[in-house]
């Protein structure tokens, strides 16, 4: 793999991109969840992924329809 990139002639400028490309998308997400408030990561964590047995009961009786 190594000898197919230092075959290319010229398209170092795309290899250079991509890798800024990456840099920049990378570091964004890191300042953005540093900047994060805490409230926001807590009410995210404490969210229930799945529905209660008793509410999907409820949510689907065929009475409801």
């Amino acid at each position: 793999m190594f000898k197919q990139i230092t075959n290319l002639n010229g398209s170092e400028l795309y290899l250079i991109a991509s890798l800024w490309i990456f840099l920049v998308f990378f570091i964004s997400v890191a300042i953005m969840l540093f900047r994060m408030k805490k409230d926001y990561v807590t009410y995210m964590k404490e969210l229930p992924l799945e529905e209660d047995e008793t509410e999907k009961e409820l949510n689907h009786s065929p009475d409801s329809l």
